[in-house]
C-alpha cells in the first residue's frame, strides 16, 4: 500500500458520521414477552425461564435494510409501574416502538391505551409504533382474538402483527417491517425542499 502512515482515508468522525443508529423502544405490561422477542430478534433464541425485567434491558443488533446496515439499540423497558421514572428518562429520541400484548392476557390488551399515552407524553409520540398479539403458540389460551387486535391498530392508524417468541413467528418480519418504516420516513424527511427564508429574514438587496 502507498498510503503514508497516520493517512486515513475518511477520518474517525466521518466514519462515525455516517453509521446510522435507530433507537427502538418495547413498551407493555410485565410479562408480555418483549425480553423475548427482543432476545429472539438478536440471538434467534428464547429461554423459557421468566425473569421479570429490572428497570431497563438491552439488546444491539447490526441489520441490513434496504441495503443500508442499520446499528439497532433495542430498550426493553420494565412493564413494572415502579419503573415509571425509570422509563421516563429513556422515551427521548425514540424512533420506533413495539407495543405488545399477551393474547392470552385480557388486562395486558386493557392497558396498550395507557402504554400509548405515557409513550406520548414523555417524547415519543413521533415514532413509528406498531402493535404486536404476542404468545400466539398459546392457541387454547387465547382470550384477545385478532380481529379484536386488528380493531384496536386499526382505530389509532397503527400497523398490527402477530407474534411468537417461542416459534419465532412474526418476530423477524415485525421488527424487518417497523426498522423499514423508520428509513422510509428519514428517506422521506431528507427529500422536503427546506424551507425558503421569510421576508423579515431575508437580506435586503444593496443599493449601488
Amino acid at each position: 500500500m502507498d498510503r503514508k502512515p497516520g493517512h486515513l482515508p475518511k477520518s474517525p468522525k466521518d466514519v462515525l458520521d455516517a453509521l446510522i443508529w435507530v433507537k427502538v423502544v418495547g413498551l407493555g405490561n410485565a410479562g408480555v414477552g418483549k425480553t423475548s422477542l427482543i432476545k429472539h430478534f438478536c440471538e434467534s433464541q428464547f429461554s423459557p425461564v421468566y425473569q421479570p425485567t429490572i428497570g431497563v434491558d438491552y439488546g444491539f443488533k447490526i441489520e441490513k435494510i434496504l441495503g443500508e446496515d442499520l446499528r439497532i439499540h433495542l430498550w426493553d423497558l420494565s412493564g413494572n409501574s415502579d419503573y415509571l421514572e425509570v422509563r421516563n428518562e429513556l422515551y427521548g429520541n425514540t424512533q420506533a416502538c413495539f407495543l405488545v400484548y399477551d393474547i392470552s392476557s385480557q388486562s395486558s390488551f386493557d392497558t396498550l391505551d395507557t402504554w400509548l399515552r405515557e409513550l406520548g407524553k414523555y417524547g415519543g409520540l413521533n415514532s413509528e409504533v406498531v402493535v404486536v398479539a404476542n404468545k400466539t403458540d398459546l392457541k387454547t389460551k387465547r382470550v384477545i382474538s385478532m380481529a379484536d387486535g386488528r380493531k384496536w391498530a386499526s382505530a389509532h392508524k397503527l400497523k398490527y402483527y402477530e407474534t411468537s417468541a417461542v416459534t419465532g413467528e412474526g418476530v423477524q418480519q415485525m421488527f424487518q417491517d417497523l426498522l423499514m418504516s423508520v428509513r422510509e420516513r428519514e428517506a422521506q424527511k431528507d427529500k422536503r425542499p427546506k424551507s425558503r427564508p421569510s421576508g423579515a429574514d431575508r437580506q435586503a438587496p444593496v443599493k449601488s
